[in-house]
């Protein structure tokens, strides 16, 4: 660690000794010379807000070399020393539509203010403004950015759900489930920001948090080299940026008419909703927007019987802001998000029928508040304060014990679960004024202090494994006991009996509190040093820690071509509430079988005289003993403007985690009492090429290709309601994806008259398939079989779809229809990896194959 430290310090400072030698400082001021003035540009966007990092060009009459600048966090920027003659002016940042202003006189005007807005999405006979540069020199992390327009416009399967546009953003994996992973990390290891506020769940890590497609500027992610200000997550940083209001009243609409469906005769199949409403409240001063969706789905299996082959899904997610300028330099936003969601019948699949699965239902509350004060100074004081909060309740449909066969499941489900968990967060951020030393220092300080609680309670019945190809319906199913004691009773098809204890109501509290300083010193106008440190502390592990940060970018050319980024950091991952809630979600006791029924300790050896052997699983905790888990990480980034405007980008990342949280038995025994160590170690690295070529208006295509491993000496995630007996052992995760490339893209479709103004909008993956364990019908990894071995079959999908963008009735609309997965190739969704000696590979389940979707939206008037 020391020696890359030592060896990046060292990189860094000869390219700025270097650069100095060939650059100039961007802002050498001579403002006392006869004739020359000091001219200043202010940027804000269309709310008033102050637009960081916005690229100034201020062109000179020739000879004279074009002067560059960038703006602070008060959105000014300054050049001093500058002749009386006639500019002109260029103001561009990426999102932003670009303004060029001709005539510009610094003797007449020394102040200029401009507004940038925002760009969005773009009706039918509406000319854009031309994209800006791809290459952002004030960018020093290695951030991966989807627009508000590209998420509504890019073809993905439930487009309605932005989660699931995270995948098509290089880096961001799926795991089984759904969920996503940024760059090897488990999702409790990334922070997931809403407009600023950290929304990540507190318990489980999950990414849960929903809001409408329409709703969004922007989703960034940023895995390495962010800056101090940023914390408790080693994956990195989910941003998701949320739209406001401006003077103009706006409607759109999406799929505001139901589909419907002749699976088992004719029913109402999906309906997705989703309205958008924003304007003025007072032009100028006050702004509001409310996105509202919904979804309905009525899922059919058509291989359960007739009465009891649907599910039913309700959703609702409302999203409400207000931004009032009270003064020029006072602006206080309030926002208020809405989640509620009810699956009837959750987990229903041809092994898991209409009985076997609970009722879900689930809310979110996510508030905040923020107020942003510019001092006349130059400084940024901005404060605020939020709460998140969420609950899952899961209710089984009745009170028979469950039965898990190969074949599927039979019974009731097991587990009642009632959970709500919350966090307050206060914070603070002091933006100074910048600050002439050698360059520009642009300096940030803040804090941020937290208090979670998470609540739970839990009850479960028993759970009985039934020997391989046992029926899993109607009365053939038998469960393991039988008697009144509820202990099993030897019969020949069982393979193992779980029964369950505690669960009752627990709570466990966090206090975090933390505090950081950032400095973004811009040496010359080719040369950005970001250097930081972050202090963090919290109630559970009680360590002060310490993380400091450094990174940087060069620019090669004067016309920003090529750029050079680097940076490396230690990071440390917040403490999750579900983990160290384990050990009160109760015990759990094992009783084993062999294929002939007799009982067997966990070994697998029959015991003699035949007798129960019961094996426990609990779990404990000793915070006396724990360790926050550190990573170092580093990374690398090339970009590079190529001939046609194809704009090229090389990323390496390096991880490397140390003192992890994982639960692990005493010297690997198998005895199912499971205690919480830092013993878990991970190793990640990635290589990253991405190519993007942007056309006129809003056309550009996109493809990436990873290289990655995601590896851990400790793989496993045991709890109660994972049937897995086991030490722990090395392994990739089950998100790794040693290979995969995503592609998308957006194009003008053949110009014929009849597909005149028709888009051609698409999107593909292909990756490798994920890792999977195999094991016994006693959850014991099957012999010779570790972690990794099996993988799904690779995955690859195609999504195309013709878009074609009309004004009807005096209003703009947007009608798409086309395929996912065009290919009709029915990827694998899930394995069944209980293996034995009549069955030693797994099985697999297909996904759906190709499906027409489409779409209608209100775009607004004209």
């Amino acid at each position: 660690m020391r020696w890359i430290l030592s060896s990046a310090l060292a990189l860094l400072l000869a390219v700025s000794s270097s650069a100095q030698t060939s650059t100039s400082p961007p802002q050498q001021s001579s403002s006392g010379r006869s004739g020359e003035q000091k001219f200043t540009v202010t940027v804000t966007d269309e709310n008033g807000v102050a637009v960081q990092s916005a690229r100034v060009l201020l062109q000179a009459p020739p000879p004279m070399q074009p002067l560059r600048c960038e703006t602070d966090f008060a959105g000014r920027c300054e050049f001093d020393g500058l002749r009386a003659a006639e500019y002109e002016l260029r103001v561009e940042k990426e999102g932003y539509y670009a303004i060029s202003q001709s005539n510009v006189r610094t003797d007449v005007a020394p102040n200029v203010d401009v507004t940038l807005t925002h760009q969005r999405e773009a009706h039918e006979t509406v000319d854009v403004t031309a994209p800006v540069p791809e290459i952002d020199p004030a960018q020093v992390s290695s951030k991966e950015e989807l627009s508000g327009v590209e998420v509504i416009n890019i073809p993905y399967p439930g487009s309605h759900d932005y989660r699931n546009a995270l995948f098509f953003i290089p880096g961001v994996t799926p795991d089984a489930f759904g969920q996503a992973h940024v760059d090897g990390a488990e999702t409790y290891q990334t922070l997931v920001l809403l407009d600023g506020f950290n929304v990540t769940q507190p318990a489980n890590g999950q990414l849960l948090v929903r809001t409408s497609v329409e709703s969004f500027r922007s989703i960034e992610i940023t895995p390495s080299r962010e800056p101090a200000e940023y914390g408790k997550g080693s994956g990195g940083v989910m941003a998701l940026n949320t739209k406001m209001g401006d003077d103009h009243f706006r409607l759109s609409a999406t799929d505001f008419t139901p589909s419907f469906q002749t699976v088992n005769g004719l029913s109402l199949s999906q309906w997705v909703p989703i309205v958008t409403f924003s304007g003025p409240l007072r032009k100028g001063k006050t702004w509001f927007i409310d996105a509202l969706d919904g979804e309905y789905d009525n899922t059919i299996i058509k291989q359960l019987p007739s009465n009891s082959d649907n599910d039913q899904v309700w959703r609702v997610d409302n999203l409400a802001k207000l931004q009032s300028n009270f003064t020029t330099r006072n602006i206080v936003t309030a926002s208020f998000l809405l989640n509620f969601f009810h699956d009837l019948y959750d987990g229903l699949s041809v092994l898991q029928p209409q009985p076997t699965t609970p009722t879900d239902s689930e809310t979110a509350y996510i508030a905040s508040l923020k107020d942003q004060y510019y001092f006349r100074g130059g400084a940024l004081l901005e404060s605020g304060f939020g709460v998140d909060q969420y609950s899952v309740a899961l209710t089984p449909q009745g009170t028979g014990l469950y039965i898990e066969t190969t074949n599927g499941a039979a019974g009731s489900y097991y587990l009642y679960e009632n959970t709500l968990v919350r966090r307050l967060q206060w914070i603070a951020n002091l933006n100074l004024p910048p600050h002439k030393f050698h360059g520009r220092h642009d300096i940030k300080i803040g804090a941020d202090v937290d208090h979670l609680n998470y609540a739970a309670q839990f009850a479960r019945e028993p759970i009985s494994f039934l020997q391989p190809n046992q029926p899993a319906s109607g009365e053939l199913a038998q469960p393991c006991a039988t008697g009144a004691s509820g202990l099993p009773t030897f019969p020949s098809t069982c393979a193992r009996y779980s029964i369950f204890s505690g669960g009752n109501y627990s709570t466990t509290y966090n206090s975090e509190a933390s505090a950081y300083a950032e400095d973004r010193w811009l040496i010359t106008n080719r040369l950005l040093f970001e250097p930081g440190l972050r202090f963090d502390w919290d109630q559970i592990v009680r360590t002060p820690l310490f993380s400091p940060r450094m990174a940087g970018t060069y620019i090669f050319d004067d016309e920003g071509n090529t750029k050079l980024s680097a940076g490396i950091g230690i990071l440390y991952d917040g403490t999750s509430l579900g983990i160290i809630d384990q050990p009160f979600n109760g015990q759990r006791t094992d009783y084993l079988f062999n294929s002939s029924g007799e009982p067997t300790d966990v070994n697998g050896t029959a015991t003699n005289p035949p007798a129960l052997s019961p094996v426990p699983t609990s779990f404990f905790v000793n915070r006396n003993t724990l360790a926050v888990p550190r990573y170092l990480n580093w990374s690398v980034g090339l970009e590079k403007k190529l001939p046609h405007d194809v704009f090229l980008k090389l990323e390496f990342l390096q991880k490397r985690g140390s003192r992890g949280f994982a639960y692990n038995t005493v010297n690997g025994a198998v005895d199912g009492n499971y205690f919480l160590g830092n013993r878990r170690d991970d190793r990640y690295d990635a290589f990253q090429v991405s190519a993007r070529h942007r056309f006129q208006k809003y056309y550009e295509i996109f493809g990436a290709y990873t290289r990655s491993s995601s590896h851990t000496n400790e793989v496993f995630d045991f709890s109660l309601d994972i049937p897995l007996l086991s030490p722990q052992l090395p392994g990739p995760y089950p998100w790794d994806t040693p290979n995969r490339f995503v592609g998308w893209g957006i194009l003008p479709f053949f110009k014929l008259p009849i597909l005149h103004k028709v888009d051609l909008v698409y999107s593909g993956e292909a990756r490798t398939g994920l890792p999977f364990n195999a094991t016994t019908d006693q959850g014991q990894i099957y012999p010779g079989d570790p972690p990794g071995k099996f993988r799904f079959p690779t995955y690859y999908t195609a999504n195309v779809q013709l878009e074609k963008r009309f004004h009807l009735f005096k209003r703009y609309w947007a009608l798409r229809g086309g395929f996912d997965d065009i290919t009709n190739h029915a990827n694998v969704v899930a394995a069944n990896g209980v293996l034995d000696a009549a069955h030693p590979v797994p099985t697999y389940i297909d996904g759906n194959g190709r499906a027409f979707t489409g779409r209608l939206r209100y775009l607004g008037k004209q």
